[in-house]
């Protein structure tokens, strides 16, 4: 990771920028990391924060309702239709409307930078026959998009701030099925989603490495029915039993820890904190975290471009009817290879 340790001046200026970048390129670069991004292609994303910390209340307790004129209870055992034992009691006091106590925790969402610093040759500048920005862009936008989903799904790069990865809080909790449970991949993964909903969560989607694809093709159920379904049309995803799958295309997958991921999406919430910022250096030293000198710009005769943008995310995992325990639920199942 390189940083610049600065010496001398920058300048933001339109007049210096505009060589470099065009109008509208925060939008651009946000809408590419999302594409690029698996984490940001499937949560829910929030408005942008006006401050570096949101706090979102969540539900940790349940209320309970019951009919104002009082109750009775039937005997299940003995059924509807059997006469009522003496100890079956009236409850609730007529014309008094219970009254039950909600409790709630704060969740927060802290914003933190990401960076990345591009050093770029003042005669690639000069003499560049194309637009730089073709070639920037897509730098951006995959080194961010990398930074992003290892942070998220595998705890990995994480700034301190942040909550645990998708994958180790899942395995922590014990939401794993691992491949081989049952007689194949779509006994272990129908497995998989039933973690889930065991707790009361409907999953909806799955993050899978591409590779995966040969090992789903022949899957079938026991009508013998395909369960993969592959993608006919461009924005159109693939299909797993139904949910739609988002393949891990930057590199980031780590099948020897995880081969499926499968989870309610809409459980993972993220937010930005400021717009993109576009830097333009051109005095300083970079230097990588070991303390190298990678590049002293006014001597390289260099330019260097620095893109920072904040964001957040969090899993507010509110209880619910079937998961009353925030401790012991989670919207995310793991199979672990």
């Amino acid at each position: 990771m390189a940083q610049i340790n600065m010496s001398g001046q920058y300048a933001t200026t339109e007049a210096d920028a505009l060589p470099l970048i065009p109008q509208e390129v925060a939008n651009e670069v946000i809408n590419g990391i999302t594409e690029a991004s698996a984490v940001l292609s499937l949560f829910r994303r929030l408005p942008n924060m006006s401050s570096r910390t949101l706090r979102m209340p969540v539900l940790n307790s349940m209320g309970a309702a019951s009919f104002i004129a009082g109750t009775v209870n039937d005997d299940l055992e003995l059924g509807a239709d059997a006469e009522a034992p003496d100890s079956v009691a009236e409850e609730g006091i007529p014309g008094l409307k219970s009254t039950h106590q909600m409790e709630w925790t704060n969740v927060y969402i802290h914003a933190e930078p990401l960076a990345i610093i591009l050093p770029i040759g003042e005669d690639v500048l000069e003499d560049s026959q194309y637009p730089i920005w073709d070639e920037i862009r897509p730098r951006i936008v995959e080194a961010f998009g990398v930074a992003i989903d290892n942070a998220v799904i595998w705890g990995q790069g994480r700034p301190a701030s942040w909550p645990s990865g998708i994958v180790p809080t899942a395995i922590s909790r014990g939401f794993t099925v691992a491949e081989g449970t049952g007689a194949d991949l779509g006994e272990d993964a129908s497995e998989l989603m039933g973690v889930l909903e065991a707790v009361g969560y409907d999953p909806n989607g799955w993050i899978i490495d591409p590779t995966a694809k040969k090992d789903l093709r022949n899957l079938r159920d026991t009508s013998g029915n395909l369960l993969f379904t592959p993608s006919l049309a461009q924005g159109q995803p693939s299909t797993f039993w139904g949910l739609p799958i988002e393949y891990v295309r930057n590199g980031t997958f780590r099948s020897s820890t995880a081969r499926f991921i499968v989870g309610d999406m809409n459980q993972a919430v993220y937010s930005i904190r400021s717009d993109m910022r576009f830097d333009i250096f051109r005095e300083g030293v970079i230097t990588s975290s070991a303390g190298t000198v990678v590049a002293n710009l006014m001597q390289n005769d260099m330019v260097a471009l620095r893109v920072v943008m904040r964001l957040g995310w969090a899993v507010p995992n509110p209880i619910h009817a079937l998961g009353t325990n925030r401790a012991t639920k989670y919207p995310f199942a793991v199979m672990t290879a």
